[in-house]
């Protein structure tokens, strides 16, 4: 870890292109960590500048205005600096205190292990925790995110911030009549002058995670028949993929595939859950075994325990209660390829891609013991990776392993992280299959 008083990383004489690849990767994870840590260092700064209120000292009505002109930043990046020093930091108003959201991830941040988009992720999380939730177990969910964020991505940290919310109400907000009637969703439109429709809408969870799936399938980059790469941006891929499933709507005789079945919407949730067992945490999950404290949509989505078991009688919707498959999973070497079951066994355990937590519907099946060596195509010789953690697999020196608890995990090159330490990005829902 770098220390306060490491140097910025310097160019040879020359330039950087006299430093080897080795010295390249460490001088970029130098310059980020104290890039972290001087962004640390300004949001206490800008606390106590707050607490003191020295924008008035020159004149301005707030802090955010200061360092608008003091730094030459965006109104907009201002507030955002001042919102997190607030967040990370207890500041004054008059003579009332305000405490930090989140003072351990001030700490983190600190140290430079954490960018401002874990922060923010963390914070996002603690300002929402329901009031009933006691300093020792706000501490304890606070340290859970700031471990998962020392290895992954601010996505990863919302996401494990929204399983967090899920846990501590497992069966949500009493719903009115209306509301189990009539689930919130809202579809506008509007023509143009050029005879175009756009549209503008909301959908409840279970309808939204449906739609993105099937538009997913269908909006997959389609290269040229002569080879050229697909120039379309997102946005329009995504227009042409609805497009298109309103026409398979409309002829209702064949539909979109997506990694070998059609899109389905799978409800995921413990048999404790499903038999309305009551169960409360007694402290606070470690990170990778965060995930499987909710009942969730397609493994990514968390929803209540009330909603999950509601949605498990739904035609439309593939019930996963885990740990009591009826499937034979285990094909031995007579497969190579994965079958549409083994793929939801994976999908159930696995919860994405077990490298980077890319959702299930990129992910690719990997057999960790190559299936040329003699791998067999079974479930515990199987894992989900995405194309490109895959590709690293493959050609950049990462491990996929399964761990003695059932489950698999990643081991980093060593140039990356020399102590090779095993790394778990997934959210794991069921006792290990095999």
């Amino acid at each position: 870890m770098t220390s306060a008083n490491t140097p910025l990383p310097t160019p040879g004489p020359r330039g950087w292109w006299q430093a080897s690849d080795t010295d390249l990767t460490e001088a970029l994870r130098t310059a980020e960590e104290l890039r972290n840590q001087a962004e640390a260092t300004q949001a206490a700064v800008l606390a106590e500048m707050h607490s003191r209120g020295v924008f008035a000292t020159y004149g301005y009505g707030s802090l955010a205005v200061l360092q608008r002109d003091l730094l030459r930043i965006s109104a907009t990046e201002a507030k955002k600096r001042v919102q997190r020093a607030q967040s990370l930091h207890p500041t004054c108003e008059g003579t009332h205190e305000k405490a930090a959201v989140a003072p351990l991830t001030a700490d983190a941040a600190a140290e430079g292990v954490l960018n401002p988009g874990h922060v923010d992720a963390i914070s996002e999380v603690m300002a929402v925790l329901p009031a009933e939730v006691d300093d020792t177990d706000r501490a304890g969910y606070e340290k859970t995110l700031i471990d998962l964020a020392r290895q992954a991505t601010p996505v990863l940290v919302r996401r494990a911030g929204r399983h967090i919310l899920a846990l501590l109400d497992p069966d949500g907000r009493e719903p009115n009549d209306d509301e189990l009637a009539e689930p919130e969703r809202e579809l506008l439109w509007s023509w143009t002058r050029h005879n175009r429709l756009k549209l503008r809408g909301t959908l409840d969870a279970e309808s939204g995670q449906l739609l993105e799936a099937m538009l997913s399938a269908l909006a997959k980059p389609k290269p040229h028949v002569d080879g050229t790469p697909d120039q379309r941006s997102t946005g329009q891929r995504h227009g042409d993929a609805f497009a298109e499933l309103l026409d398979y709507t409309q002829r209702a005789s064949e539909r979109p595939t997506e990694a070998g079945e059609t899109p389905v919407v799978t409800v995921s949730m413990n048999l404790d859950q499903l038999l309305r067992r009551d169960h409360h945490p007694d402290h606070s999950p470690a990170a990778q075994d965060l995930f499987a404290s909710t009942p969730t949509l397609n493994w990514e989505c968390p929803i209540t325990a009330e909603q999950a078991r509601r949605l498990a009688c739904d035609s439309r919707i593939v019930p996963a209660v885990l740990g009591s498959s009826g499937e034979i999973l285990d094909l031995g070497r007579e497969a190579r390829t994965a079958t549409r079951a083994q793929r939801r066994a994976l999908a159930a355990r696995d919860g994405g891609c077990v490298m980077c937590s890319r959702t299930v519907r990129w992910c690719q099946v990997h057999h960790m013991l190559p299936w040329h060596d003699g791998g067999p195509s079974d479930i515990d010789n199987l894992c989900l990776l995405c194309s490109a953690c895959h590709r690293l697999v493959h050609h950049a020196g990462w491990d996929a392993r399964m761990a003695s608890d059932g489950r698999p995990e990643c081991l980093p090159p060593a140039w990356l992280d020399p102590t090779r330490q095993p790394r778990r990005f997934t959210a794991p829902h069921a006792e290990p299959l095999g």
